[in-house]
C-alpha cells in the first residue's frame, strides 16, 4: 500500500495494532506515538506475541537525523538473593500445528513463574513517550482500552499461535482462565488489562515499582516459584543506546547494538556477502548463508535469548521513523494477578544455571535477537523494518536487507521472497521459489560444513518470521507492506486525514 507525499503510513502484524497506530497519525500524533498505540493494542490482537509483561527495542529518527535505540529488553531477577528452586516446566512445540512444515520444526520451550525475567516494556514504553511523545499519554492508551474492554475477535494467525502454545498457555490456572474463551471461539476479552490502561491514563500507575502493580506481581511470583523481588523491580531502568551502524553498496544500516546480538549478527553477515559488482550481479545464496553461520558463531554470547516476537514500523507525515520489537517469549503461562498481563518466559530460553558458569548475574540486561532496523537506500529512501521470529529474525533480515541492497528489490517484493534459515548446526531451511542452482549450491555448503542437509518447506510459513516494513522516498511518498506470513496488516493516513488500512 503507498500513499503520495505528506502520508503517514503503518505496517505491523495485526489490522487492530495497525488500526490503532493510524488513529493517533490522525489526530497529529508521532512515528514513536502511533508505535507505542500499536503496541499497547497489540497486547490484544496479538496475545502470545505482545505484552506489557515482556521487554523490547525502539529505534527511532526524525526526518534526516540518524537513529537513537531504546532497550528496553529484560533484566535476569534475584537481586533481593538467594530464592527457593525455580519451578519451570518444560513443553515442546511444533510448527507442524500451523500447517506443512519441513520435517525438523520442533522446539522446545520452557514455562511457569520460574521462567519469568523482570519485565520492561512497561517502563520502556514510558521512557520512550516521556522522551518522544507528543499526545498524552491518555489519547494514545484509549485504542487498547475499547480493544480490552469489548473484545476481539482474533485473526486466524493469530489463532494458530494460540493452538501453537496451547501448552504453554495451560500451565497456571489465571492464564487457562484468561486464554479459555479465546481458545475456544477466537474472541479475546481483557478486562482487567483495560482497567490497568485506565490508571495507567489516569497517572495512577506510573511505573513497573508502583505498589498497585508490583505487589500483585510479586505475590504472584513468590506463591508460583518465580524469582523476581522488590529489588529487581526498583532498579529497572530502559537503557538509550546508540545503534549499530554498517555500510554497504552505498546504504547506511542502523540497527540494534549489544548486548543483543541480533543486530550483530546481522551487521557481520553482510559485511561477509561478497558485494555485488555490477547491475547484473546475482545473489548467491549459499553465500549468504555460509555468512550468516559464521556471523553467528563469533557473535553469540551468553545471556542471549531466541524469542517469538512482534514489530511495527511507521513512518509519520513529517518524514520520523520508529521502528518497535517487541517480545513476551513463547510465554510463561504465568499471569500479574488482578491486572491480566501475561509474563515473558525469557529465563526459559537459556539455561539458567550453566555449568560453565556463564550464567548472567542478577540485574543483568539479557540479550535478545530482536533487532528493529532502519535504513538509509543509495536512491535517497528511508526503510524501517524488523521482524518476530525466535531464531529465524537474523536471517529474516538479512535476506531482506541483501535483496533491498544488492539485488535493488521494491519492498514488498524484498519481503514476499523466498527466505533461507540455518539453525545452528542444524539444516538449512529453505521456502519455495529458489532457483534450482542455488538449491545445489546450498546442497554443496551443508555438505562441506557437516550440517544434516537442505530442508524444502513446501510453502511460506510463519516460520521465517515477518518482516513489517515502511519506507518513504526523497519526494515523500510512502509504504507500507506488511508480511502475508504472520498476519501482516498495512495502514495510510493520507495528507487530507483520510485513513486507508488492508489486512
Amino acid at each position: 500500500m503507498s500513499g503520495p507525499p505528506g502520508s503517514a503510513a503503518v505496517a505491523g502484524g495485526s489490522a487492530e495494532a495497525v488500526s490503532a497506530a493510524t488513529t493517533i497519525l490522525a489526530a497529529g500524533g508521532s512515528a514513536v506515538d502511533a508505535v507505542l498505540a500499536a503496541a499497547f493494542a497489540a497486547v490484544m490482537s496479538e496475545p502470545v506475541l505482545a505484552s506489557l509483561g515482556g521487554g523490547g527495542f525502539l529505534i527511532s529518527a526524525e526526518a534526516g537525523d540518524e537513529p537513537s535505540l531504546i532497550d528496553f529488553f529484560v533484566d535476569v531477577p534475584g537481586l533481593g538473593g538467594a530464592v527457593a528452586e525455580a519451578h519451570v516446566e518444560t513443553v515442546v512445540v511444533d510448527f507442524a500445528r500451523t500447517g506443512s512444515a519441513a520435517g525438523s520444526s520442533t522446539q522446545v520451550f520452557h514455562g511457569g513463574w520460574g521462567t519469568v525475567a523482570v519485565p520492561g516494556c512497561l517502563p520502556g514504553y514510558l521512557e520512550a513517550h516521556r522522551l518522544h511523545g507528543r499526545l498524552p499519554l491518555d489519547v494514545i492508551v484509549a485504542p487498547a482500552i475499547a480493544l480490552a474492554r469489548d473484545g476481539v475477535q482474533l485473526a486466524i494467525g493469530q489463532r494458530t499461535f494460540l493452538h501453537l502454545v496451547s501448552d504453554l498457555l495451560n500451565l497456571t490456572q489465571d492464564s487457562r482462565h484468561l486464554f479459555a474463551e479465546s481458545e475456544r471461539s477466537g474472541y479475546y476479552v481483557n478486562e482487567s488489562y483495560a482497567a490497568l490502561l485506565s490508571e495507567l491514563a489516569a497517572g495512577r500507575i506510573s511505573g513497573l515499582g508502583d505498589p498497585s502493580f508490583a505487589d500483585a506481581l510479586l505475590a504472584g511470583s513468590q506463591a508460583g516459584g518465580g524469582l523476581i523481588d522488590g529489588r529487581d523491580l526498583d532498579a529497572y531502568r530502559p537503557a538509550q543506546r546508540t545503534p549499530l551502524r554498517c555500510d554497504r553498496g552505498g546504504a547506511q544500516v542502523w540497527t540494534n547494538p549489544l548486548p543483543s546480538v541480533g543486530g550483530s549478527i546481522v551487521a557481520g553477515a553482510l559485511a561477509l556477502v561478497p558485494a555485488a559488482t555490477s547491475p547484473s550481479h546475482r545473489i548467491q545464496w549459499a553465500q549468504v548463508a555460509r555468512a550468516l553461520a559464521d556471523a553467528t558463531v563469533s557473535q553469540r554470547g551468553p545471556g542471549q535469548v531466541p524469542t517469538g516476537t512482534t514489530h511495527v514500523s511507521v513512518v509519520d507525515a513529517g518524514g520520523g521513523f520508529a521502528a518497535l520489537t517487541t517480545s513476551n517469549g513463547s510465554g510463561s503461562g504465568a499471569v500479574v494477578p488482578g491486572w491480566g498481563v501475561t509474563l515473558n518466559n525469557m529465563l526459559g530460553e537459556e539455561d539458567l544455571r550453566p555449568a560453565d558458569g556463564s550464567a548472567l548475574p542478577a540485574g543483568a540486561r539479557m540479550g535478545s535477537m530482536m533487532a528493529p532496523t532502519l535504513v538509509d537506500l543509495a536512491d535517497g529512501s528511508r526503510v524501517a523494518l524488523g521482524t518476530g521470529g525466535s531464531e529465524r529474525i537474523r536471517s529474516a533480515l538479512l535476506d531482506v536487507l541483501v535483496r533491498l541492497i544488492d539485488d535493488g528489490s521494491d519492498l514488498a517484493g524484498a519481503v514476499a521472497a523466498p527466505r533461507v534459515h540455518l539453525t545452528g548446526e542444524g539444516p538449512v531451511h529453505v521456502e519455495p521459489g529458489l532457483p534450482q542452482g542455488d538449491i545445489d549450491e546450498l546442497v554443496s555448503l551443508a555438505r562441506q560444513r557437516g550440517w544434516p542437509g537442505v530442508e524444502q518447506w513446501p510453502s511460506a510459513n510463519l516460520f521465517f518470521g515477518g518482516v513489517h516494513a515502511v519506507r518513504r522516498t526523497v519526494d515523500g511518498r510512502v509504504e507500507a507492506v506488511g508480511d502475508a506470513r504472520r498476519t501482516g496488516a498495512v495502514g495510510l493516513v493520507l495528507p487530507d486525514g483520510t485513513v486507508q488500512t488492508a489486512p
